[in-house]
C-alpha cells in the first residue's frame, strides 16, 4: 500500500470515529477542510471530482495533524489547523518567489511610467513624454494569466483563513491570534443572528441608511427574504451572524464591484432603467415597466414601498462560493443590497457547531446615477485607514501588499506560516506516546481503517 492509501485508510478509521471520539475529531475535520475547491461551482462530474479531491486531502490532513503532536499544539494553541498553515506557506513561497516578483516588478513600473507619463503630458513636456514612452513599450505587459498568479495565492490565503476563523467561531473555539488579528481586518462584527442583530447593521453607515424614512421596514424585509432563501440550511434560532466588509481587499473580494460584474440580473434592470432614464412615482410603476421591458423578469415583491428582488452568483471570495443576493429598488432608482452565504463544510452542516451566517450592511448605489462621495464617506475611509495603520502594529512583521491582500493580511499570512508552538512538555510527550496523540476511541478505529485492507 503506498503513503497515499496509508493515509486513506488512516483517514478513513478517523472519520468512522467521529460518532464515538465525539466533538475533538469533529472539529479537527472541520479545522481542515479544504476550502478552495476548483470546479466544485462547475456541476456534475467537475463537482463530484472537487468534493472528492477535497474530501481525501481533508481527510490526509487531519491524519497527519491527529498523528503529529506539533500540528496538534499548534492548533489547540492558537487555532490554527495544519490545512490552515499550508496554504499560508504555499501562499508566500508563491508570492516571494522569482517568477512572481518579476511579473509584480513589472507591474509596478509600467504603473510608474504611465503615472509620470500624465505628469509630463499635463506639463506640456513632449520631449520627456516620448522617452518616457519608450522605456513604457520597452516592458512586455504582464498577461492575464501571469498576473493571475499573485492574486490566486492571495485569494486563497484569505478564503482559507476566514474560513478558520468562521469555523472557530461556529465551533466555539476561537482563535486569539484570528480574533485579534484578522476579525477587524476583514469584519465588522460577529454576533447572534437575529432580527434585531441584522436590523442594527444599519447604523454602520448610518449617513446612507438614514435617508431612508423606513429603513427599519427595509431591513426587516431583508432579513425574512433572506432566512427564506435559505430555508432549511440555516438554523435561525441558534446561528451566528459574521458581518463582512465589503472589501476589505481584492483578495477578500470587492464584493459591491461583484455585483455590478457577476449578478445577471441585477444588470438587466440596471440596463432597463438607464434605458427610461429616470425615476418612478411608485414601486408598482417601476414593477409594471420592468415586467414589460426584461423578457424575463425575475419575481417581484413590493414592500416598504420598494421593488425586491433576489438572485444568486459566485463570488471570488473562496470562504463565501454562491451568494445569495436580495435588493430593493425605491421608485428613484437607490438600490439597497444585501449579500449573504450560508457556512458550511462541502454543503453540509459544520459539525459539532452552530449554524453561521455571512452577511454584508445594506449596500447603497443608485441604477441612474453614479455614486458620489459625500464628506461622511470620506471621512468613513480616512478613519479606516488609520485604523489600519494602528493594527499594523499587531504584527510581527511589516508587509507590502501582495497578492491583492492589504499590507495586515499579508504580514498575517506570513505570521501564520512561520507559525510555531510552544514546546512539548514532557507530559504532553508521554501522552502522545502512550496514546499517539488520540484516544483509545480513536485509535481502534484507525486500526481497523489500516488492516483490514485488502489491498
Amino acid at each position: 500500500m503506498g503513503f497515499g492509501g496509508l493515509i486513506s485508510k488512516v483517514a478513513d478509521g478517523l472519520f468512522s470515529s467521529i460518532v464515538k471520539d465525539g466533538i475533538p475529531l469533529a472539529r479537527s475535520v472541520a479545522s481542515n477542510a479544504v476550502n478552495n475547491l476548483p470546479g466544485f461551482y462547475g456541476g456534475g462530474l467537475a463537482r463530484a471530482k472537487a468534493v472528492a479531491k477535497g474530501g481525501l486531502t481533508t481527510a490526509s490532513d487531519m491524519a497527519l495533524e491527529q498523528l503529529n503532536p506539533i500540528t496538534r499544539k499548534t492548533r489547540e494553541q492558537f487555532g490554527i489547523s495544519r490545512r490552515t498553515q499550508k496554504v499560508a506557506q504555499k501562499t508566500i513561497k508563491t508570492l516571494e518567489s522569482p517568477k512572481v516578483k518579476e511579473i509584480e516588478g513589472r507591474k509596478t513600473e509600467l504603473l510608474k511610467l504611465n503615472k509620470n507619463i500624465t505628469r509630463a503630458t499635463n506639463q506640456g513636456n513632449e520631449a520627456k513624454v516620448a522617452e518616457l514612452t519608450k522605456q513604457r513599450d520597452a516592458i512586455v505587459v504582464p498577461t492575464l494569466a501571469e498576473k493571475e498568479i499573485a492574486r490566486e495565492a492571495g485569494k486563497e490565503a484569505q478564503g482559507q483563513i476566514s474560513y478558520q476563523f468562521l469555523q472557530n467561531e461556529m465551533q466555539g473555539t476561537p482563535s486569539n491570534i484570528l480574533t485579534e488579528k484578522f476579525f477587524e481586518e476583514n469584519y465588522f462584527d460577529v454576533l447572534p443572528l437575529s432580527k434585531e442583530n441584522f436590523s442594527d447593521m444599519q447604523y454602520i453607515k448610518e449617513w446612507e441608511t438614514g435617508l431612508v424614512p423606513n429603513m427599519d421596514d427595509v431591513m426587516s424585509t431583508a432579513f425574512n427574504r433572506i432566512e427564506n432563501a435559505w430555508g432549511k440550511d440555516l438554523k435561525v434560532d441558534d446561528a451566528i451572524m459574521f458581518i463582512k466588509k465589503p472589501f476589505a481587499s481584492q483578495a477578500s473580494a470587492n464584493l459591491p464591484n461583484e455585483i455590478n460584474t457577476n449578478a445577471v440580473v441585477d444588470a438587466k434592470i440596471r440596463k432597463a432603467l438607464m434605458k427610461k432614464g429616470s425615476g418612478f412615482n411608485t414601486a408598482k410603476e417601476m414593477q409594471d415597466y420592468l415586467t414589460k421591458e426584461l423578457k424575463s423578469p425575475p419575481s417581484f415583491e413590493i414592500k416598504d414601498g420598494a421593488l425586491w428582488f433576489a438572485e444568486s452568483f459566485k463570488s471570488s471570495a473562496k470562504e463565501l462560493g454562491g451568494v445569495n443576493l436580495q435588493t430593493a429598488v425605491l421608485p428613484d432608482g437607490t438600490a439597497i443590497q444585501f449579500i449573504s452565504d450560508v457556512q458550511d463544510l462541502f454543503k453540509m452542516r459544520m459539525p459539532a457547531g452552530q449554524d453561521g451566517l455571512s452577511v454584508t450592511a445594506p449596500m447603497f448605489k443608485n441604477y441612474l446615477r453614479k455614486k458620489q462621495p459625500t464628506v461622511e464617506s470620506k471621512t468613513y475611509r480616512e478613519v479606516q485607514k488609520v485604523l489600519s495603520k494602528e493594527r499594523s502594529g499587531l504584527f510581527n512583521n511589516t508587509s507590502e501588499a501582495m497578492g491583492g491582500m492589504s499590507s495586515n493580511q499579508t504580514a498575517l499570512v506570513k505570521e501564520l506560516a512561520e507559525l510555531k508552538p510552544d514546546a512539548l512538555t514532557l507530559d504532553e510527550w508521554v501522552t502522545y506516546l502512550s496514546k499517539m496523540g488520540i484516544g483509545a476511541s480513536v485509535v481502534t478505529p484507525m486500526a481497523k481503517g489500516l488492516f483490514t485492507s485488502e489491498e
